[in-house]
């Protein structure tokens, strides 16, 4: 990505809220790179920044259910 392409990714990026069915061996491990709000119901509100809800989503469903990147965030 050239500069321009990353500065209009950074200006388009919004914080989305995305609900989640919580895996039953979820437990928090380290740091997490979202805003997380458990239910009693074992369901997850997760505020993710991404460029559109469907990346949000993406990422939310990584984070919870093991296909994230190794960068020391997770």
């Amino acid at each position: 990505m050239d500069i321009k392409q990353v500065m209009d990714r950074i200006k388009n990026l919004e914080e989305y809220e995305v609900w989640i069915d919580l895996p039953d061996n979820f437990a928090f491990r380290g740091r997490s790179p979202f805003d997380i709000y458990i239910t009693n119901n074992n369901v997850a509100l997760v505020k993710v920044v991404a460029a559109s809800i469907e990346e949000a989503t993406q990422k939310a469903h990584d984070f919870f259910f093991g296909e994230q990147e190794d960068d020391g965030l997770y």
